[in-house]
């Protein structure tokens, strides 16, 4: 930095223009000083959503002395210019998906010291088509039977923000978040498991995929749909004559469950296969009950079989769920520690451990009593498992002393228990330190004894205050209006984050009775003015006048 240096001044008038030099140079000192711990660039917005193609611009602006200032970017890159303190990123057509504008000033004279700032930008294409099949299945469908339906979404990105809704009618059946974090198009291919009965056929399934880019983005989310899938179900007694009361079972690990096999049919016997509650063949029964007080198997299959009079053996399975809940949720920050910096990227973290089946799960992230996000999981693996989700935030100064927390959630379906199974983490109070920033720069105060010059700002840390134009230092936020002289007053609030000033225009309440009263003093002088030249001019031209 340069230093300020003072000689003996030669001249009255000398010694007037070096202490004025002087005084600039240190305001210039402690400007520079006082923003060296903070890159003092304010970017509008501090994240952009952009359509691929699309047209997007950011402002960059300062409000510090610099030696320059400019954009980097692999589009729409604006020079470096010492003569704005705001400066405007654009491009009309955005086609590269990574791109990372970046913000520069040099602030520090002598020291040739350069701090940027990162402009966040998310490029997204919606997809191109959404469709609906089954998996390895064609024609009608069979009462009972498990059947794969596959949603096919082309060409989208990015990935991370996409969610596909599974429905049947005008009813949401599931939906699965993706997480890949890859930003050019994909082809992603995501699955959903039914159990048709004689009450879907004819039902229509379909899935949409749906863009969620954040409160930046478009609003309402950018969404396509698949063209239904119309299934037609057979009933399964037209294969084998057995029914199964329930069709399907939830059962908590190690909890009890039963399920009835009945017949109308005469036969030679019928029995339960299954390695936990297996029954005996009987001739002399036509219903007959699996039953198991301690269930302790995750992938058991029981199945019923039946030996007709009139044709060979036929069975049917019983589909049975198997779920714990988690043994605990846990929420975290991922590599941070400590209060949060405002406009910074930040990762938070849920730990659900010991939890089955993983395909059912669904893991929700809170703000408070406000549902951020939710994740789904398509692994098939029966057996309990750990999962960690993580969530992106940016806090804003709103966001201080904001709890987040994450929710384990076990959707069963309409055989599960209801309402759903739920377990939730304890709260993450989030601290964020952000600069203060009054409401107005500017405010004109009339001195009177209740009315006070207020300086006071929210900042976290809490701010320092201090005055320019005072007799005696202060700093306190607030001074009496009453016991200062008319003229402008600089408060300046300052923390680790930043500095913000705020200029008082400090008037006299006779101010504007003075001012009337010296207009009216005005006018009368100059009435009487007129009337005594009048008079003077209208004596000597009588005077002079011959009758």
């Amino acid at each position: 930095m340069q230093k300020c240096s003072f000689s003996l001044p030669t001249s009255f008038r000398d010694l007037y223009m070096r202490l004025t030099l002087l005084g600039f140079c240190f305001l210039y000192s402690s400007i520079v000083t006082g923003v060296q711990s903070e890159c003092p660039l304010q970017l509008d917005p501090q994240r952009v959503v952009v359509r691929y193609g699309g047209s997007v611009g950011a402002n960059c602006s300062t409000s510090v002395l610099h030696e320059g200032m400019g954009w980097e970017a692999s589009e729409g890159a604006v020079p470096m210019t010492k003569d704005q303190n705001l400066i405007t990123w654009r491009v009309s057509e955005l086609r590269e998906w990574d791109i990372k504008p970046v913000c520069y000033i040099n602030y520090k004279i002598g020291d040739n010291n350069q701090c940027l700032i990162e402009l966040p930008v998310t490029v997204y294409k919606t997809p191109d088509s959404v469709s609906i099949s089954t998996v390895n299945h064609r024609g009608p469908m069979t009462e009972g039977l498990k059947y794969v339906l596959q949603c096919e979404v082309h060409n989208v990105a990015p990935v991370q923000n996409l969610t596909v809704k599974w429905y049947k009618g005008q009813t949401l059946l599931h939906q699965t978040n993706l997480t890949d974090t890859i930003k050019t198009p994909e082809n992603k291919t995501v699955t959903h498991l039914i159990h048709p009965d004689r009450a879907d056929d004819g039902a229509q399934y379909w899935c949409e995929a749906e863009l969620d880019l954040g409160a930046d983005g478009p609003q309402p989310h950018p969404n396509i749909s698949s063209k239904p899938l119309s299934i037609a179900v057979y009933c399964a007694q037209s294969e084998c004559p057995l029914q199964l009361d329930p069709q399907r079972v939830v059962v908590r690990y190690g909890g009890s469950v039963a399920a009835n096999c009945s017949t109308l049919v005469l036969h030679k016997g019928m029995g339960w296969e299954a390695s936990q509650g297996r029954v005996s063949m009987t001739k002399d029964q036509n219903l007959i009950t699996w039953r198991v007080s301690n269930l302790t198997e995750w992938e058991i299959k029981p199945i019923c079989y039946i030996n007709p009079n009139d044709r060979g053996q036929c069975q049917v399975e019983l589909p049975v769920t198997v779920y714990k809940t988690p043994d605990s949720v846990f929420i975290s920050t991922v590599n941070h520690r400590g209060p949060m910096m405002e406009g910074k990227q930040y990762e938070l973290q849920c730990d659900v451990h010991n939890v089955a089946p993983v395909e059912y799960l669904t893991v929700k992230w809170y703000k408070e009593q406000t549902l951020l996000h939710q994740t789904n999981f398509t692994d098939t693996i029966k057996t309990l498992v750990n999962k960690t989700v993580t969530l992106l935030i940016r806090p804003d100064r709103a966001d201080d002393g904001a709890q987040y927390w994450c929710e384990a959630e076990l959707d069963l379906g309409a055989d599960g228990p209801q309402p759903h199974r739920t377990n939730s983490s304890k709260p993450l109070n989030v601290e964020v330190y952000y600069k203060p920033k009054h409401s107005s720069s500017t405010e004109t105060i009339i001195q009177d004894d209740k009315v006070m010059l207020d300086c006071t700002v929210k900042a976290n840390p809490a701010p320092t205050y201090t005055w320019d134009h005072l007799k005696e230092k202060s700093s306190s936020p607030v001074l009496k209006s009453s016991a200062l002289s008319p003229g402008n007053y600089t408060c300046t609030a300052t923390n680790t984050r930043g500095r913000d000033s705020k200029v008082f225009i400090v008037k006299s309440k006779y101010t504007d009775r003075t001012t009337f009263w010296a207009i009216v003093l005005t006018g009368v002088v100059v009435a009487v003015a007129l009337i005594a030249a009048y008079l003077i001019f209208k004596f000597r031209f009588s005077k002079n006048s011959v009758i």
